[in-house]
């Protein structure tokens, strides 16, 4: 079966801009707009790959903090989720192969569940709903059987990655309201990173990833040069960075950790003083 665009669903025509792509010729469910193998033969979508690797770079600095600050193993989840998000967008891109496919996507699942148990249990100093992490392995598991059991399955993952990123944003939209009102630092270091995690992902969905889906086959000659996708890849990294952030800063105050907002690498984190 021939790759297709994910908007419309249609055969892609040009499958491979090299005659000896180093992967092959593409056999990933959907192409995307970027044209395959342009710049070399080892990299199938340059730019979208390349757009990638700063999701590794957010996640190893993330677990290195969760290592320096002890925080609790819901966070490295959360940054290794990131991470391995990255890897995926690395290896589909990169080879627009199924298992690379299969990688990014299910990661993309795994992680946002990981990030629904962050703000689902974020008040609580005790696991308040200790059946959740069952229940998210066995959706994780049941999504994955159904992933690999239907060759049409994009739709139905971008419907369901879609309805559980904004259930996280409502959940996080209760913690960002206990700062809504306060006029410290933290509080306006809060309302900041909750809004850049909010707005940045749907914002790149709807501003960056549909509109080249939508109009790449009846215009590639712009959108091959936009390079929109790997837009999107950059703001959707520093979306979810900014979310682990603003929960990572909640969950020190209910753990009564004296924590503060800096910056470092040229980012916002939260650095946890250590007890007395």
């Amino acid at each position: 079966m021939l790759p297709r665009d994910p908007f419309y669903r249609r055969a892609i025509e040009t499958l491979s801009f090299h005659p000896d792509p180093y992967w092959g010729q593409p056999s990933s469910s959907v192409d995307w707009c970027e044209k395959n193998y342009e710049h070399t033969r080892y990299v199938a979508e340059f730019f979208n790959t390349l757009s990638s690797l700063p999701m590794l770079v957010v996640s190893i600095w993330g677990l290195w903090l969760c290592v320096r600050y002890r925080l609790e193993l819901r966070f490295y989840l959360c940054w290794a989720g990131i991470g391995v998000v990255g890897i995926g967008s690395v290896a589909f891109h990169g080879t627009l192969h199924p298992a690379g496919q299969a990688t990014d996507e299910l990661g993309m699942i795994c992680a946002s569940l990981a990030f629904l148990y962050v703000v689902l249990e974020i008040g609580h100093l005790e696991a308040r709903r200790p059946w959740l992490p069952a229940v998210e392995c066995s959706y994780a598991l049941g999504f994955a059987i159904a992933y690999f059991t239907s060759p049409f399955f994009f739709p139905v993952f971008i419907a369901m990655y879609a309805a559980t990123v904004l259930l996280i944003i409502q959940q996080a939209y209760r913690v960002y309201q206990l700062y809504a009102s306060d006029e410290n630092a933290s509080a306006a270091w809060q309302r900041c990173l909750f809004w850049m995690a909010a707005i940045g992902y749907p914002a790149g969905f709807l501003f960056l990833w549909v509109p080249e889906n939508a109009l790449c086959p009846s215009y590639p000659w712009l959108f091959q040069r936009l390079h929109l996708h790997a837009l999107f890849h950059l703001v959707t990294t520093m979306s979810p960075y900014c979310y682990v952030v603003f929960m990572t800063y909640h969950r020190c105050t209910v753990l009564k950790r004296d924590a503060e907002h800096r910056i470092g690498l040229g980012l916002a984190y939260v650095h946890v003083k250590a007890s007395a």
